[in-house]
């Protein structure tokens, strides 16, 4: 290591200047060969690594080396992960990949959906993937007019569009009307991050959370021995000719929060809770314990619960648990805010 920190330090003032053509290139390499004092240590190899260090660095997510400890996930079995309604009517799905049977599970929900008569839609894409991007183009097109330009997937190739096509009418009523929040975070990736920023640049949504991915790309893998591939972008989506790929998406609302509690919010939530009631801050209350009942059976004072109705500190807030997910409590707030404008205009004629 220590041989390897001249190089560092002879290179750091190189970093700061412009960028070097290749004439400049060769010389410095040229000169680290013939005049550098741990010469014999600028073997091909350590250049080489070098180089392709370099290079990856440089490229950013767009390339890196995959080992067989970080191989690409497996598929999901489900394509959506929570489906539900939210009271007063607001139809949650909770997408957890981008894939072919996304499209008529979706629709299967949205038909539900129209049954129960929802005011608004709140779609999931938090920790989504998926590199289907035809899967992509038609969750998008389902809240989007007929013929409205979605996204296009730029490579060496060239580039193919996608618009808006399907029979919206017969999914559900009210699809490219009814308001509708995205909720995205930093695990949002691939088909997911094109659907939240196909609805965004539409103005079709909002979009509430925090920054995605920056991974709306499609990859292929370049094997290279010893189980190692590397792993490149070979397309990419762009929107109005801005590409989500590699910087991300920015909500149109960004929410703080923890991420490791956004994942155990999300990824672990209790199935035997509604969304409903997790967005409710809970009361610690106090129980009974073997003590008490000893102080008790003396005649000795003891702090027992108060029957119910009766009003407690735990009332006042003193003992109140927040609600954890954040994001899907914003999104929650700003569709009941709506609902309540909506009903006022139409009470008053305004």
């Amino acid at each position: 290591m220590m041989k390897h920190m001249g190089i560092l330090l002879m290179a750091a003032p190189l970093l700061a200047a412009e960028p070097a053509d290749l004439r400049e290139t060769s010389a410095v390499i040229d000169a680290l060969k013939s005049r550098y004092v741990d010469r014999e240590t600028l073997d091909t190899k350590l250049l080489n690594e070098a180089t392709v260090a370099g290079l990856l660095q440089a490229i950013g997510p767009g390339a890196r080396i995959v080992t067989a400890t970080n191989p690409a996930p497996p598929a999901l079995a489900e394509p959506l992960a929570r489906v539900e309604v939210i009271e007063p009517a607001i139809g949650y799905i909770r997408l957890a990949d981008v894939v072919p049977a996304t499209v008529p599970a979706i629709d299967a929900e949205l038909k539900k959906f129209a049954a129960q008569q929802v005011e608004g839609y709140v779609l999931d894409l938090r920790f989504a993937d998926g590199t289907n991007y035809p899967a992509a183009a038609a969750v998008a097109g389902r809240f989007l007019p007929d013929g409205q330009p979605l996204f296009a997937v730029q490579s060496l190739a060239g580039t193919e569009t996608y618009r808006a096509s399907n029979p919206k009418e017969e999914i559900a009523p009210g699809l490219t009307t009814l308001p509708l929040m995205v909720l995205v975070n930093g695990e949002t990736r691939g088909g997911a991050e094109a659907v939240a920023a196909t609805l965004q640049a539409r103005q079709r949504a909002i979009v509430i959370g925090t920054k995605t991915a920056g991974a709306a790309a499609a990859w292929d893998d370049v094997p290279l021995g010893a189980g190692r591939v590397l792993r490149v972008a070979t397309a990419k989506v762009v929107l109005n000719g801005t590409s989500v790929f590699p910087n991300g998406l920015t909500p149109d609302i960004p929410v703080k929060i923890d991420p490791q509690v956004e994942r155990e919010v999300i990824l672990h939530a209790a199935t035997n809770v509604t969304l409903t009631a997790s967005l409710q801050p809970q009361i610690k209350k106090k129980g009974v314990t073997e003590a008490d009942l000893v102080k008790v059976f003396r005649g000795e004072a003891v702090d027992l619960p108060l029957a119910s109705g009766s009003k407690t500190n735990s009332e006042d807030g003193a003992d109140m648990q927040p609600v954890q997910d954040l994001v899907l409590q914003r999104a929650v707030d700003i569709l009941k805010g709506i609902r309540a404008l909506v009903s006022w205009r139409a009470t008053t004629g305004s």
